[in-house]
């Protein structure tokens, strides 16, 4: 494999279609993938989630619930009506009836869960038990990475060993500012179908958060500012507008996919809507904007890859050194433009902790566009932090790794503390 092939091969693989937030959409999709194995009616669910599942599945609202959130729902639903073959999609059949039988069956007191510890950062363990049968299903490190799977007692596979379904495969290339501008840069525009359909996707739910009102209405918001002349007109204002209204959307559980980035439907958005606003109002050409999206794009799992799943910091932070970068190629700026404008967004937002999925996500999705935007401007005119500066280094690498030690190390106890506020409430 040629390296072009490998960091597409990388590009289509980090981005999926994902229908509401990636969080109850992984525990629906578990309890989806046990019910196939199960005969006769659902008797019980009982789930082991790690605490940074149970902190993004607590309080966003679910795809085709009707407003309704939570663990215990999105289980119910994923067994009842969910459609296991969609995979991060699997919401995308539940009706009214599958709603309401999922309700009685929580009623009933018929699911259970508790936090698993120990099992790293992204773990779903689902039992299942029908009048006849009794499934397990584990889930590591991808919402849709099946790493065991018993019946009745009996095991049909159990794989520890394969490399988790997010994470870049040992034989990847490696990726870097310079890999990736070049890809993006040389890379046949016709193969790049998974940016045209992030762009499609990621527009259309940003287009139908400014049509209504959704969640607390970010986008809306400055929307209406930049209509009575509060907020000007301007490329961070437009940025900023677009992606927050996607994000209000989507954290309401609209039914309409997004291109995620990385197992993250807001790191799809945020890393996407922002380069496209910038690329519609400098007037780029169609292939400009999908090459900046592409940019963008890469970035972000260059981070997020290094990074890991589902730590305390916020995925808006990563996206916004995406869209930073995306943003300088608009600009006419290269790599050197592009490291200043990443150091500067890590060394600015990187504290943003991630306090669960919920509709306040748009506004930290809007703060950190911004960021980026500021970022990369200042970058195009040779200004930024400076590599003695915090947690920024002179070099690419090392700034990247300082940031990944500050969100790991830094915040190691930061996900219990904040799972322990969520669920105090």
């Amino acid at each position: 494999m040629n390296k072009e092939d490998g960091i597409l091969q990388i590009l289509e693989k980090e981005m999926a279609p994902a229908l509401g937030c990636t969080d109850p959409a992984g525990i629906a999709y578990a309890a989806a993938y046990a019910r196939k194995y199960g005969k006769g009616d659902i008797q019980s669910i009982w789930l082991e989630l790690s605490p940074n599942i149970i902190k993004n599945a607590s309080a966003v609202c679910i795809p085709n619930a009707n407003g309704r959130c939570g663990v215990a729902l999105a289980a119910a639903l994923g067994a009842i009506g969910g459609l296991e073959e969609n995979k991060l999609e699997v919401f995308s059949g539940i009706t009214e009836e599958h709603l309401q039988d999922a309700l009685d069956f929580i009623a009933k007191d018929k699911v259970g869960v508790k936090v698993a510890q120990g099992e790293g950062k992204l773990f779903i363990r689902l039992h299942l038990m029908t009048s006849h049968d009794q499934i397990e299903v584990v889930i590591r490190d991808s919402y849709t990475n099946v790493v065991e799977l018993s019946v009745n007692q009996d095991s049909c596979f159990s794989s520890h060993d394969g490399k988790s379904g997010s994470m870049l495969e040992e034989t990847m290339p490696s990726l870097s500012l310079d890999s990736i501008l070049s890809f993006a840069e040389n890379i046949s525009i016709e193969k790049l179908d998974v940016i045209r359909q992030a762009i499609d996707w990621n527009m259309a739910i940003a287009e139908e958060g400014l049509r209504n009102e959704y969640g607390i209405s970010v986008g809306k918001k400055i929307q209406e500012s930049m209509d009575n002349g509060i907020l000007a007109e301007d490329l961070a204002s437009l940025a900023m507008m677009r992606v927050a209204a996607a994000t209000d959307a989507r954290m309401a559980g609209l039914n309409l996919p997004v291109m995620s980035n990385t197992g993250s439907g807001n790191q799809g958005l945020a890393s996407t809507v922002p380069v496209i606003s910038v690329a519609d109002r400098l007037g780029a050409s169609p292939e400009e904007m999908v090459r900046g999206v592409t940019i963008s794009s890469l970035v972000t799992i260059y981070i997020k890859n290094k990074l890991g799943e589902l730590t305390a910091v916020c995925g808006a932070t990563i996206a916004a050194a995406g869209t930073a970068c995306g943003v300088v190629y608009l600009l006419g700026g290269r790599e050197a433009a592009m490291l200043q404008a990443l150091k500067s967004v890590l060394g600015n937002v990187a504290g943003m902790v991630c306090d669960g999925a919920k509709a306040g996500c748009s506004m930290k999705v809007s703060t950190c566009t911004q960021a980026a935007l500021l970022s990369a401007m200042m970058a195009m005119a040779g200004k930024g932090i400076q590599g003695t500066d915090g947690i920024v280094d002179h070099e690419e690498g090392k700034t990247i790794d300082n940031f990944i030690r500050m969100a790991t190390e830094g915040m190691g106890n930061m996900d219990q503390i904040l799972l322990d506020i969520i669920l105090d409430k």
